[in-house]
């Protein structure tokens, strides 16, 4: 099961890749957003889009209880609105991925993935 998750985790963010410049969690040609365009626009921000989109994925894709998945979805939209909030401040959207992504990573853990 641990490996068929991965597996369509890897085939979301392959998808993403093939259809040319974006980010795991949105399509850069139609960034429209200050965050989105300055996330498309450096490497880093868009690695970790990538890394926050792929593990968000995997846990609401794990079979996780309900209150794990409606908690991680709650935390997802609080982040991409915090995210919008940082605009153009690179360092601002550097924190909020880095929160989120510590907050995931947590999750995993205690789902065992």
């Amino acid at each position: 099961m641990k490996n068929r998750l991965v597996a369509a985790a890897v085939s979301v963010l392959v998808c993403f890749a093939a259809a040319g410049a974006s980010a795991a969690s949105f399509n850069c040609a139609h960034a429209m957003l200050p965050a989105e365009q300055t996330i498309c626009g450096n490497a880093n921000l868009s690695r970790l889009d990538e890394q926050t989109a792929g593990m968000y994925f995997l846990i609401v894709g794990s079979g996780a209880p309900q209150a794990t998945i409606s908690m991680v979805k709650t935390s997802q939209s609080k982040f991409i609105a915090q995210r919008n909030a940082c605009e153009t401040n690179v360092d601002c959207l550097v924190d909020a991925y880095t929160s989120q992504i510590m907050f995931l990573k947590n999750e995993k853990s205690n789902l065992g993935l």
